[in-house]
């Protein structure tokens, strides 16, 4: 079983998280305390692997009545946490099983109750035959009474026959899909998990011991090890039933009852219970890994998790059950080199074909190692987290695969596009190379330091797709265009071409004075950057009034261009890159032309306003 997609409600900061997606490979990322642990321990809980107490429900917990699988009687409402997985099944599983080819599972714990693990599958519409096994002697003969069912002659008055024709009726009723409790076949099919934990806590024994009860339990669903570990539960079953009979009897007679049941079952789940670990470094005598420094614990700890992918890799013959493997901060205390051997352990481990691996991280190395399409970015509102990822809806691969290429042919690390405040799409190469010089020459800091993601769209529909996208998913985009965009039809970027991606001018702040960026340098500007880059092949002095002239023509920047050409050898072969070089050789704040730094300040102003907001649902 693959996990696929987690839905967590009433669990801590998790009021109310549906839809998590889980890929072969998962990042999670966000701030602290936005969930992300939360969601590994959720995890943990629907595997099995952790149990949850009352402390653990949500503050945003609201209360919700206790469903029919659950021992009847209970009607007071009470607070529950759920935690439920759509799991993907293997084929020997779906034979198995027989479902798929996704099951869904959910463990729920109940306020002051306990915890249960339910299935969702087709079950008789009458309630009361959904759980016959789980039923007394007593109200199964109840049970029997009223629906019209008697045993048959010759079977003895005993559980065991009330059961069977009771199950016999069910299985001829009228079926719905809904919750119930779930098998031990489901419980078993369940993945195991390996939790490491990044901090200096989790000592490497405890991964030892982790990695070594997962290889033993996966162990034990070979068929011939299930046969014998089946023979050896109904062995001490059937050992326990004179002890279990006498309870009854006593009970029974202290009590003044009719009947009193007592139905053991037996069940084994073997598991590492104890483990000595010590390391000897060369030419010293071995010592125990507790009594060894942090740094050597710190080291065994990541060669550990490295081994494990090789360990489990290799998983049972018939494809049931599968590994997670959840790393929570694996990057703590840990060099670049030491983070980027993570990386490669983490596209190995998810390689297996039943391996899932989980990272929670704050780490841009991490962050930015693998597919956007692979991570999933965790925000809160109010202490309340909600999944905040970039395509986390959209279900159609091909769609995902396009905005993932687009946004590395853009030049954007998955960082950026998670954590930056503002995206601001300029023409094209032109203003994508200058304008940061320009704006760390006006400001003093970077262009970057104040949230803004500068892009070059260079007019192309993907590009502006893409922005599209942005916008969908909450974030702030907004165009720095030449002023000239709005009248000319013939620049990339006209008004009709953002506006079919959903675009407006109030998306648009503009450039240039009047028409174009290179219009708002000064003709000294312009003069002094050609006579020391561009010099004129008749050994003439470049003058203000030479490129003054150009400007009524409103071409200014392919006028001098053109200029250029014609008197210089060593003229830039495009006009592109006049601006950039320009702008290398201003040195003083006040060289920045007044008219641009207000439209800096205008994006400035736009990603202060901007932010990482709150997604509402469905928005």
């Amino acid at each position: 079983m693959r996990l696929v997609e987690l839905s967590v409600t009433n669990f801590r900061s998790l009021g109310d998280v549906q839809g998590i997606p889980i890929h072969k490979q998962t990042i999670l990322t966000g701030h602290n305390d936005c969930g992300k642990t939360a969601t590994l321990d959720a995890i943990a809980f629907l595997l099995g692997e952790r149990p949850v107490t009352d402390s653990d429900i949500s503050d945003f917990a609201v209360g919700e009545p206790v469903r029919a699988a659950l021992p009847t009687g209970e009607v007071e409402e009470r607070r529950t946490v759920t935690v439920e997985g759509r799991f993907a099944l293997s084929p020997a599983e779906e034979r198995v099983l027989e479902a798929g080819p996704f099951l869904h599972v959910r463990r729920r714990h109940v306020e002051s109750d306990g915890s249960y693990l339910e299935w969702q599958t087709a079950v008789p519409r009458n309630p009361a035959l959904r759980n016959i096994p789980a039923l007394k002697v007593i109200e199964l003969r109840a049970l029997a009474s009223e629906v019209g069912v008697s045993l048959r002659e010759g079977q003895p008055n005993v559980k065991a026959s009330w059961v069977e024709v009771l199950e016999e009726h069910a299985a001829g009723t009228e079926t719905v899909t809904d919750w119930v409790s779930a098998p031990e076949s489901v419980s078993a099919a369940l993945p195991q998990l390996l939790y490491f934990k990044g901090d200096a806590v989790e000592s490497p024994d405890a991964i030892v011991r982790s990695i070594l009860t997962a290889k033993l339990r996966e162990y034990t669903l070979r068929e011939e090890t299930r046969q014998k570990i089946t023979d050896l539960e109904e062995e001490f079953s059937g050992l326990l039933k004179d002890d279990a009979l006498r309870l009854q009897k006593l009970v029974e007679e202290r009590c003044a009852l009719d009947a009193f049941t007592v139905d053991p079952g037996v069940q084994f789940r073997p598991t590492v219970s104890t483990l000595s670990l010590a390391a000897a470094a060369p030419g010293q005598r071995a010592v125990s890994l507790t009594a060894a420094g942090s740094g050597r614990s710190r080291r065994v700890s990541l060669a550990l998790w490295e081994a494990s992918q090789e360990l489990l890799s290799e998983h049972a013959e018939d494809g049931i059950g599968g590994v997670i493997i959840a790393y929570d901060e694996p990057d703590t205390h840990l060099d670049y080199d030491h983070q980027r051997r993570i990386m490669e352990m983490i596209k190995v481990s998810a390689s297996a074909a039943q391996s899932t691996v989980i990272v929670a991280t704050h780490s841009l190395n991490l962050i930015d190692g693998v597919d956007i399409q692979d991570i999933v970015h965790l925000n809160s509102r109010n202490g309340c987290a909600y999944v905040q990822s970039l395509g986390a809806q959209d279900d159609d691969e091909e769609t995902r695969r396009f905005l993932s290429n687009m946004a590395l042919s853009l030049g954007f690390r998955n960082s950026v596009l998670l954590h930056e405040r503002c995206f601001v799409g300029v023409e094209g190469p032109t203003e994508y190379a200058a304008l940061p010089i320009l704006f760390k020459l006006a400001f003093g800091y970077p262009i970057q330091s104040t949230g803004i993601a500068l892009w070059d769209c260079g007019g192309n529909d993907g590009a502006l797709s893409f922005a599209k996208f942005l916008k969908a998913h909450k974030r702030t985009v907004v165009f720095l265009v030449d002023a000239d965009t709005m009248r000319d039809k013939q620049k990339k970027f006209n008004l009709d071409r953002l506006s079919k991606q959903g675009f407006t001018e109030a998306d648009c702040l503009f450039l240039g004075d009047p028409h174009e960026l290179e219009d708002v340098f000064s003709d000294d500007q312009w003069a002094n950057t050609m006579n020391a880059l561009w010099p004129r092949d008749d050994a003439q002095q470049w003058t203000a009034q030479d490129v003054g002239a150009l400007r009524p023509d409103g071409k200014f920047s392919k006028s001098l261009h053109s200029m250029l050409r014609q008197s210089s050898s060593s003229a830039p072969g495009k006009k592109e890159e006049m601006v950039v070089e320009l702008a290398r050789r201003l040195r003083e704040p006040s060289d920045v032309p007044r008219t641009l730094v207000e439209s800096f300040e205008d994006a400035v102003n736009v990603a202060r306003k901007a932010g990482l907001s709150y997604w509402p649902e469905g928005g």
